[in-house]
């Protein structure tokens, strides 16, 4: 996680022993989990540090080759485009970038054979589950002295800082250097807060810089109210609350509350550092144009957000170190707040020029990733000679806008490139139909996994109210061989069936209760039943209320002492 925030890795000094390891990244296709491995030697980063090399990401068919690359977490070749990772098999599709629609069904989990499909067809798929369990993973990343150094680790954390815990480094707190978009000293935490749950990255600005006083406390809270309408927008790190503790290094400093993205990297990370693959090669991760555009459009929505909030978001937090891509394409604009925080309020004479320096930032963000790995330093004769034309001109009227050129709102930017926001329409609302496909999978999952909690509750039950027999008795043993006509079944070779299909298709049926015949048969082979599905769901709704029951009376029979 020490990547998250532009910051410097120290993987051995900051582990995050949480008892299992995770699953084995390079199984998954995915690089090493941030600031817990170490991997090889990347760039600077922009509080000075060397960042982690990662993999090589590629944007052919919209994989960015990581869990967290632009590209969508390297879920498979997505039909969404390079901005968006695919969540299922590979769908048909023509044209690249953004606008890429798919002309296919997925047709690879059906080729099994006449009346049977892969396993995959009920579950989300691999990749897209290891990557949420990393997700889960570094959430739950906390520092403690047997991972770290021990006490006098330079990046040893306290249990808490005031109402927050499960606190973990997301980079070198020894690192003295001033932030290069900043200005100031800054150093980032994860941390689970108290009162919600919610993973949260504390910010701390350096008590020594800047003295946290009681009227810059209370500027700070200001700001994060004049925020507030904005803090959900989906290309914005919300922010969430300020405060000052000494918790930390027992001086007091100032602490700004964002929204915690699990494994998100910065576009510095992301485009502008030498990546190494694991044939040893250095590259750079030049961004397509389609890519780009993507950028694009969602900093413009972000843009018209916070300026028609009377806001603005600075060039501080517009640089590429303080933009991070969460995933899936997903870019959100970081640090939001704490420059009214800490240069103070802006009256609306500076407003309207702070939103043109916000449009020249963007363009010189823009111009920055088109000619990485192309030109030492931007140029837009460079980005002409790489790009389209279209592109070239919206860039380099963002770079004027600061000094009185043509674009001068989101509005007018927002129309010049109307047609590629249909194009990122067209791929959300794409991506938006694939996850509610396999939402769909998970949510049958839910209602077979409610079916398997019951039946679990009665099969093989000791006893009941002093009853030994009572799961073997009456509806009770109807339950046991309708278990092991579902799940112990053999095949006509002698040897164990493990058929999901079968499995899956029986649930099913007792989920709907139909009222389709069933034959079931003792392990002695000495008796049979046959019955319905209707019947067999009615005698574990019946047994499960019993349970039920006899848990109330137990827990009405023990007196309770409330003194």
């Amino acid at each position: 996680c020490t990547e998250a925030y532009g910051g410097r890795s120290s993987p051995n000094k900051m582990g995050g022993r949480l008892g299992p390891p995770p699953p084995n990244p390079r199984e998954m296709g995915m690089g090493p989990p941030m600031g817990m491995h170490r991997g090889g030697r990347g760039g600077r980063g922009d509080f000075g540090g060397r960042g982690r090399g990662r993999s090589t990401y590629s944007v052919a068919g919209g994989m960015m080759g990581g869990p967290h690359g632009p590209g969508g977490g390297g879920m498979g070749p997505g039909p969404m485009g390079p901005g968006y990772g695919g969540m299922g098999p590979v769908m048909g599709v023509t044209g690249t970038g953004t606008s890429a629609i798919p002309t296919s069904r997925p047709h690879e989990p059906y080729m099994m054979g006449f009346g049977r499909a892969s396993a995959q067809l009920h579950f989300i798929p691999e990749a897209l589950r290891h990557q949420l369990q990393q997700r889960s993973y570094l959430i739950q990343a906390q520092w403690t002295p047997e991972s770290g150094g021990g006490a006098e680790d330079p990046n040893a954390m306290p249990d808490k800082i005031q109402h927050f815990h499960t606190l973990c480094p997301l980079e070198d707190l020894a690192n003295d250097r001033v932030s290069g978009a900043l200005g100031l000293r800054t150093a980032v935490i994860k941390a689970i807060n108290g009162q919600d749950g919610q993973a949260y990255a504390l910010r701390r600005v350096d008590g020594k810089q800047v003295i946290p006083t009681s009227e810059l406390l209370t500027q700070a809270r200001q700001a994060v109210e004049a925020w507030t309408p904005v803090t959900n927008h989906p290309h914005l790190v919300g922010l969430r609350s300020a405060f000052v503790s000494s918790e930390l290094d027992s001086s007091n400093s100032m602490f700004f509350v964002h929204d915690y993205h699990p494994g998100a990297l910065t576009l510095a990370q992301a485009h502008l550092m030498p990546s190494t693959a694991a044939n040893g090669m250095v590259s750079i991760n030049t961004p397509s144009e389609e890519v780009l555009w993507s950028y694009l459009v969602q900093l413009t929505s972000a843009l018209r957000s916070v300026h028609s909030a009377g806001l603005a978001l600075r060039p501080a937090c517009l640089h590429p170190s303080k933009v991070l891509c969460t995933g899936f394409g997903r870019i959100r604009v970081n640090c939001i707040g704490m420059m009214e925080a800490l240069g103070g309020e802006v009256d609306r004479d500076d407003l309207h020029h702070l939103h043109r320096q916000d449009l020249s930032a963007v363009g010189q963000l823009m111009l920055t990733l088109a000619c990485v790995g192309i030109s030492p330093s931007p140029s837009l004769d460079v980005c002409a000679a790489h790009y389209s034309m279209e592109f070239t001109r919206i860039v380099a009227a963002l770079c004027a806008s600061a000094d009185g050129g043509q674009l001068g709102s989101w509005r007018q930017l927002a129309g010049a490139m109307a047609d590629r926001t249909m194009a990122e329409m067209d791929a959300l609302s794409v991506f938006n139909d694939t996850t509610v496909l396999e939402l769909a999978k998970e949510c049958e999952n839910g209602r077979l996994l409610r079916l398997l909690i019951k039946l679990g509750f009665v099969n093989e039950r000791p006893d009941l109210d002093g009853d030994t027999q009572w799961s073997e008795t009456g509806d009770r043993y109807l339950l046991k061989l309708f278990r092991d006509f579902v799940f112990h079944q053999y095949s006509e070779e002698g040897g164990p069936l493990t058929d999901w299909g079968h499995v899956i298709e029986a649930l099913n049926k007792l989920d709907a209760g139909v009222p389709e015949k069933v034959l079931l048969m003792s392990r002695d082979e000495q008796s049979m039943l046959v019955v319905s599905y209707n019947d067999v769901k009615r005698c574990m709704e019946g047994s499960y209320m019993d349970l039920k029951q006899a848990a109330r009376g137990a827990r009405q029979r023990v007196p309770h002492d409330y003194s």
